[in-house]
């Protein structure tokens, strides 16, 4: 028979019970807690798929911000050559620049005389903007990466430092940008021919133009050049044999100025007429380069849009 529970004995029963209970209950409240209010994060990351779908779509937003700034580019490539312009006219309509040009036409150094004095520096200024383009690019494409980024995280890790897989996957796909298709390499595989290829075709038939007036001249010039040696002769009588110099003289006299007069006609007519048309030769072949820029984007956006996480270099 079981001998009856004193109040002691019931009391100890419940005491341990009790406290069995209580600490399972604050073992219970505290895990709750800490499900419930994790550790602040350190780092942002985001999810692989919605990092490599960052990486990819902020191609073409890049590509587009450059484009429309190209201009910025180019107008330091043509400027100079725009702005020499007036002076080749100068140099064309002169005494000197018509025999210059006559004989250059004559040694078939026409196109690299032009040239020289119109394109003087081109290729290297081209070269030049097409490496500012692809620099630009690769910072655009960073930038918008990591805005892209920042905008899928969590209001409270928006200012946080990146996460070691993310910010490796970021520098890797930065890295790739810069040696995918690189504008410069298509600008001096084609992009500098075209203009020296029009040049060429300007200067042909400026070597023609050229060697018409002074055929045209000669016949002008032969009624002129006999009164001048003529009229030289005769004032110089006195002299003597002298008389032949001055009549040289007069000859040489007559020669040049109507060279004057007619280049200075020539001038008259014509000059707006040649200066418009250089500046068309150079306004088609912008409009031609900034094509060739535009394409050489496309084809680095088109490659870098096959982008893939797995391709790129693990985190260290």
């Amino acid at each position: 028979m079981t001998p009856p529970k004193t109040d002691r004995t019931r009391t100890t029963t419940r005491f341990f019970w009790g406290t069995l209970v209580a600490l399972f209950a604050v073992v219970s409240i505290a895990a709750v807690a800490a499900f419930l209010h994790k550790p602040a994060p350190t780092h942002l990351d985001i999810p692989p798929t919605r990092l490599e779908t960052a990486l990819t779509e902020s191609v073409e937003k890049a590509r587009a911000e450059v484009v429309s700034d190209l201009d910025t580019y180019l107008d330091p490539v043509y400027a100079p050559a725009y702005a020499a312009i007036p002076r080749y006219a100068d140099f064309h309509y002169s005494i000197l620049g018509e025999y210059v040009e006559l004989g250059e036409a004559a040694l078939g150094q026409s196109s690299e005389a032009l040239e020289q004095r119109l394109l003087a520096g081109f290729d290297a200024r081209l070269t030049n903007a097409a490496a500012g383009i692809d620099a630009t690019f690769v910072q655009a494409y960073r930038d918008t990466v990591e805005t892209r980024i920042r905008q899928e995280a969590a209001p409270e890790t928006f200012d946080l430092p990146l996460g070691e897989m993310t910010a490796s996957a970021i520098s890797d796909a930065v890295q790739r940008a810069k040696v995918t298709a690189p504008v410069a390499a298509m600008v001096a595989l084609g992009g500098k021919s075209a203009l020296k290829a029009t040049a060429k075709l300007f200067a042909k038939k400026l070597a023609t133009k050229v060697a018409s007036k002074a055929a045209a001249k000669g016949i002008a010039k032969g009624g002129g050049i006999a009164a001048g040696a003529g009229g030289g002769a005769l004032l110089c009588s006195w002299l003597g044999p002298g008389a032949a110099i001055c009549g040289a003289a007069g000859a040489l006299v007559v020669w040049l100025a109507t060279d004057a007069a007619i280049i200075g006609l020539d001038e008259y007519f014509n000059r707006d007429e040649f200066e418009a048309e250089l500046r068309l030769m150079l306004d088609k072949d912008r409009a031609a380069k900034r094509l060739v820029l535009e394409n050489a984007l496309t084809r680095k956006a088109s490659a870098m849009e096959d982008f893939r996480l797995n391709q790129l270099a693990p985190a260290k």
